[in-house]
């Protein structure tokens, strides 16, 4: 049976966010005008169908206190010295009786912050492009959004506190993460050729709008290195690594051996355990939310429709697979004018 939310449910919500640690070394926000949220939404490319409703669903602290204050509280929590990481994060998704106020509010928490993420970029000298890049990964997944759930809104808020806080760049294809190698997370260690645990290494991230390349991948990799030695110093990295279904070896009894896919696969070495990951495949392919899934509804117009689709009817499953790889080296740079990490 269908719970109906009402306002307790509201009230709960408030409460978890305003119980979370709140020791952040940057200002708070002020409320900003309907131009500068148009100007934020754009830097940030949210897509044109949901301005308006971000517009008039924006908290206010006379009008709406309750959800400004619980902005406040998140807005803190992003930028605290010693916040938790983005999984460990308490950021619900708002109960549904908050309507489209709820669906925008992580929405409006990044066009209030984003004024001190651009200033921690310009601090570490990330050129322009790449930070455009980089924040627009907030209206790609507003896209997806609504794709998935035919309706406008946001829920990746965990996910997109890594570009907000400088650990995520866009670099051309790929996208790289700065993070610590965790083997008991991922299964076992890489091996005595791979990462040792507890080294730094880039994690690798595919955004799902366009083809996977080799060459576009090449470059990304080769402009990785490089770009983090320059602007993060005091954390190199020798290894890439992987976490995805994109590694899956079972993906080769479906498509061709030049397939972008398994060319990707190829650069990495796999190791770690895998698990299932029907969830991910299904929402990366079809924009399907996690559970909703109809196999015999999904289209089946490409080559990759039909591996996913006809491999889960088969009563298998897809994996989770994890992999490293070496960065391409890079000639000895002068990281100048750049805050160390």
């Amino acid at each position: 049976m269908t719970r109906t939310l009402t306002a307790p449910d509201v009230e709960e919500w408030l409460d978890v966010l305003g119980r979370q640690e709140a020791a952040g070394d940057v200002p708070d926000p002020e409320p900003i005008s309907p131009d500068e949220a148009r100007r934020r939404m754009r830097l940030l490319a949210v897509p044109t169908e949901d301005h308006d409703p971000v517009l008039a669903t924006l908290p206010d602290p006379a009008r709406t206190p309750d959800r400004w204050r619980a902005l406040l509280h998140c807005h803190r929590t992003l930028f605290a010295r010693s916040a938790p990481a983005p999984r460990e994060t308490a950021w619900p998704a708002a109960p549904a009786a908050l309507g489209e106020a709820g669906r925008y509010f992580y929405v409006h928490l990044y066009l209030l912050a984003l004024p001190s993420a651009l200033e921690r970029q310009r601090r570490l000298g990330v050129p322009d492009d790449i930070v455009a890049a980089t924040f627009a990964d907030l209206g790609a997944k507003m896209t997806t959004y609504r794709l998935a759930h035919r309706t406008g809104g946001f829920d990746r808020q965990r996910w997109v506190m890594r570009h907000f806080r400088g650990t995520l760049h866009r670099l051309g294809r790929l996208q790289f993460e700065r993070t610590t190698l965790d083997t008991a997370a991922l299964g076992s260690p890489p091996g005595p050729d791979g990462p040792a645990d507890g080294e730094r290494v880039l994690d690798v991230h595919i955004p799902g709008d366009g083809p996977l390349t080799p060459a576009r991948c090449d470059a990304s990799l080769r402009t990785a290195r490089d770009f983090f030695t320059r602007h993060f110093p005091g954390a190199p990295a020798r290894f890439a690594t992987c976490s995805s279904w994109l590694l899956d070896d079972q993906l080769a009894a479906y498509l061709p051996p030049e397939a972008n896919i398994l060319r990707f696969q190829r650069r990495f070495t796999r190791f770690g355990s895998r698990s299932v990951g029907d969830d991910d495949v299904l929402e990366f392919v079809f924009h399907v939310p996690p559970g909703t899934a109809d196999l015999d509804r999904l289209p089946q117009q490409t080559t990759l429709h039909r591996a996913v689709v006809g491999h889960l009817r088969s009563g298998r499953h897809w994996r989770l697979t994890h992999g490293w790889t070496s960065l391409p080296a890079t000639p000895a740079v002068t990281p100048a004018g750049v805050l160390p990490r």
